[in-house]
């Protein structure tokens, strides 16, 4: 069984930076389709300078195309004017993208004929598979490639992506269209697929958005179980609108265990997953075969995300697997006696590194003393002017933002590493005392860790019989 594949989510170009000093840490590069039309310049750079030299490493393009399907206005800026990386990568799409310049979505009239459905997804396939390319072959940078490898920019593999992603729509139940849609998606995997060979063969996957109300409705999972089981694709990427792990309900999650067990015989890759997610990459579970996530962010997302503001930077706290704000981090951390703030300098980190997390990034802020624990502490502010008046929100000063990202970014890293090398039973009876020792803490709200009861129920029953056990 090859190793789970890590995958980190593209989304700035103020990401390219960290990202610069972060290879080491994920294996694919996921882009959204809008970055790369509207930075390919700072993403091709990137890809020839931090992955070409490896070819376990790589990228693959989100085509984003259910974006023109509902919504569209957020598609737009504040002054209701297409946003430029929209606008970029209409350019690429054409038609029916197109129409989005009209307000007027993508529709399922719009495939009513076979030929329209084709060109749309030989243009979305030609900008994933050729946009990197493309970008080099029109800077210096093209004859130093050609005759490094011998090759021609079309053939060195390097800069295409690790697979293409057929065009894809999101699926919701409540909608009338649902079957419409379906049948839509299932139509382009059959198209790209059929066309793979003018795209040197690479891999073709299907990607399923689907809303919770899909997750939790038999006769939904069914229609998808149906339609996609049975495709042409080489593997599943999968995205359910919204879905914490957790804040998720165990009916949830076993529903989408479930879903994942109807659709499994190829690599199945999580869009937006946390550490339940990666549990369920474990060889003796196989459900996943790899899980991606942002920058400090983005272990879920809504398809059509509402609200805005400045992401607030917050400490990663590895033995709950949990993001926290600093305040109840050093709560949880002053409960279990990692520090001591009856003490000069709150006590050496020797507890710290062998109970909570000794990564570099760690060892780096924290050294020899617990005080120095402060420097995950976002202790700058910003307003927000709403109509009842202005709202002071935190934001984390750029020397935070980096200590919270790099170390979460790392603690991602060893939960892989962690999954690939330990037997499930003594993964989940450490969730378990984890669970126990810090529920305790009057910062804990009550019931607030029982995500970490549902994780290890929802995977427990997908155990071998000996190690069914396991708590």
């Amino acid at each position: 069984m090859k190793a789970p594949i890590h995958i980190l989510r593209y989304g700035t170009v103020g990401d390219k930076a960290h990202l610069e000093k972060a290879t080491n840490t994920f294996d694919y590069l996921a882009i959204n389709a809008n970055s790369a039309a509207y930075v390919s310049g700072a993403i091709a750079k990137f890809v020839v300078e931090k992955l070409f030299n490896s070819d376990k490493k790589g990228y693959f393009i989100d085509p984003i195309t259910y974006a023109f399907q509902k919504n569209i206005h957020l598609l737009k800026n504040k002054d209701q004017k297409l946003k430029k990386s929209i606008l970029k990568l209409i350019d690429c799409y054409g038609k029916p993208a197109s129409n989005v310049c009209n307000d007027i979505p993508i529709q399922i009239s719009d495939f009513d004929k076979d030929e329209d459905i084709e060109a749309f997804c030989r243009q979305v396939l030609d900008f994933q598979y050729a946009v990197i390319q493309q970008y080099i072959s029109q800077e210096d940078m093209s004859k130093y490639l050609i005759y490094d490898t011998g090759s021609s920019l079309t053939d060195i593999a390097q800069l295409h992506p690790k697979f293409l992603i057929a065009p894809y729509f999101y699926l919701d139940i409540t909608d009338p269209d649902f079957h419409g849609w379906l049948n839509i998606n299932r139509k382009c995997i059959s198209i790209a697929k059929k066309n793979a060979d003018q795209y040197g063969n690479l891999p073709v996957f299907a990607q399923i958005v689907l809303s919770q109300e899909c997750l939790l409705d038999a006769t939904a999972i069914q229609k998808i179980k149906t339609a996609y089981s049975h495709c042409e694709c080489d593997g599943f990427t999968i995205w359910v609108d919204g879905l914490d792990e957790h804040e998720a309900t165990l009916e949830q999650l076993k529903c989408f265990v479930e879903l994942l067990k109807n659709i499994k015989g190829k690599p199945i890759y999580n869009m937006y997953g946390g550490f339940f997610s990666i549990l369920l990459t474990h060889k003796s579970i196989n459900l996943l075969n790899g899980v991606s996530h942002g920058l400090e962010y983005g272990e879920n997302r809504a398809v059509y995300p509402v609200g805005g503001g400045i992401p607030v930077s917050k400490y990663y706290l590895m033995p709950l697997h949990q993001r926290a704000d600093f305040t109840k981090a050093f709560y949880l951390l002053k409960h279990n006696n990692v520090l001591d703030t009856s003490l000069p300098d709150w006590g050496p980190t020797e507890k710290y590194y062998k109970e909570v997390c000794k990564c570099d990034q760690c060892k780096q802020i924290m050294q020899d003393i617990m005080i120095n624990f402060i420097k995950f502490e976002s202790d700058q502010f910003y307003e927000v002017k709403r109509k009842n008046g202005t709202t002071r929100r935190k934001k984390a000063s750029a020397e935070t933002k980096e200590n919270c990202l790099y170390h979460y970014l790392l603690c991602k890293k060893v939960e892989f590493n962690i999954v690939a090398k330990k037997r499930i039973q003594p993964i989940l009876q450490g969730l378990n005392a984890e669970k126990d020792k810090y529920e305790k803490c009057s910062f804990i709200e009550d019931h607030e860790l029982d995500y970490i009861s549902n994780w290890i129920n929802t995977i427990r029953p997908l155990l071998p019989g000996e190690n069914r056990n396991a708590k």
